[in-house]
């Protein structure tokens, strides 16, 4: 930070805080503190002090509250203001709420305008969520209402847990055991991903842990916020160690039409890139950009197998060519097992991209439910979009 020539280098970002949130805005600060050279954070309050879904306590989130501390915040020249407050999604009043919150606050200062809640759909409806397991420390009355709200949004709530808490300052002050075994409570086997609904709950600080135990994003109010808010100004940045969601890249999302094509000119059932750039904290094991077909399992949050010990993957690091299997069953180099087996894929095709001759990425293409004899218009188009691939990640210097 101290290479600026001005802090007017900096974009700036404003939240609109709950006036009890001790969490927020430390744990914000905290995330972001490897790009502190790019961005910062203002913070402006309104008065919230216990949480439940009675008139009074509903009451504390009128949105002429909000946009009066909008307001205060417009003077200081910002990029950006967001409500980082997830009243919207169990008070009662809805996502409608939220989004005229979001029009009142540009209209009265000419800034992009958001709400914490409205980060959360958008990123459920980003890696096509459909059923989520959601946790807070709240009593029945805010859980409940986020079961309501999300239920109302077409999602399939499979479970919940709750801290069964009032007072906001309490939510701050949640030992970190606590939370993680509320986290554990909430997950289902069903839920393709945990929601954590509060502002002023710390669990942002514990999201790498519980994924890695559970094996499915968490996505966590804070962090949900401050990813809508780093887009909002044009801050393009991966913040490993906070989840999977902060280590998405633009340069992936520049990825993910490419496969979505090849799914379509290939007729697959799934199409996935795997990456290994350390320095971008980001390992094979894990799928970074995924298109599947309606109703084919994602594979993007499973991270079981050792993808470098896999004996198609050591073929291709030797190989430099594609791989093209019909029948994965009988193939001379045999697939893995839990591909077959769990997830059904009967054909593949693999195409390797490489950095300083070595295997650093590959696309797969998967076929489930039958063998198929792959044709030379399909092979062609998994050569062209790793060919597309590679020249996007050459373009960001990844490779």
């Amino acid at each position: 930070m101290k290479n600026l020539q001005s802090l007017r280098d900096l974009k700036k970002i404003g939240f609109i805080v709950p006036s009890s949130n001790t969490a927020l805005e430390p744990v914000t600060q905290y995330m972001a503190s490897s790009i502190a050279d790019k961005v910062s954070f203002h913070f402006s309050r309104v008065v919230v002090q216990s949480l439940d879904t009675d008139p009074k306590s509903v009451s504390q989130f009128k949105t002429d509250k909000m946009v009066a501390s909008a307001v205060l915040l417009n003077d200081a020249d910002l990029d950006a203001l967001l409500w980082n407050g997830t009243s919207g999604a169990w008070s009662g009043l809805g996502v409608q709420a939220d989004v005229t919150l979001s029009e009142e606050m540009l209209a009265a200062t000419g800034l992009p305008s958001s709400t914490s809640t409205l980060a959360q759909i958008e990123v459920l409806e980003h890696y096509g969520i459909k059923k989520v397991a959601l946790t807070g420390p709240y009593v029945d009355g805010p859980t409940q209402g986020l079961v309501n709200f999300y239920t109302g949004l077409g999602y399939d709530v499979v479970k919940t847990s709750q801290m069964n808490e009032r007072a906001n300052v309490v939510f701050g002050n949640t030992p970190l055991e606590r939370i993680k075994e509320l986290i554990r409570e909430a997950d289902s086997p069903e839920a393709e991903c945990i929601v954590v609904a509060c502002t002023n709950w710390p669990a942002a600080l514990v999201l790498e842990e519980m994924e890695a135990e559970l094996k499915k994003p968490i996505f966590d109010s804070i962090a949900v916020t401050l990813w809508k808010a780093l887009k909002m100004v044009g801050v393009d940045a991966m913040l490993p160690g906070w989840g999977m969601l902060m280590r998405e890249d633009n340069t992936i999302d520049k990825i993910k039409p490419v496969l979505k094509t090849l799914l379509g000119a290939t007729s697959a059932s799934r199409i996935t890139l795997r990456l290994d750039l350390p320095e971008k904290h980001i390992h094979v094991d894990t799928v970074c950009a995924e298109a599947v077909a309606e109703g084919i399992p994602q594979l993007k949050f499973d991270s079981s197998l050792d993808q470098r010990a896999l004996g198609t993957v050591m073929w291709l690091e030797t190989s430099h060519q594609l791989l093209v299997q019909g029948d994965c069953a009988n193939a001379d180099i045999p697939p893995p097992q839990a591909l077959m087996n769990v997830y059904g894929v009967k054909a593949q095709m693999l195409a390797p991209i490489y950095k300083d001759n070595k295997l650093t990425a590959w696309i797969s293409v998967h076929h489930v439910g039958n063998t198929r004899v792959w044709t030379e218009d399909e092979i062609a188009a998994l050569k062209k979009a790793a060919d597309e691939t590679e020249a996007i990640m050459l373009a960001a210097k990844w490779l």
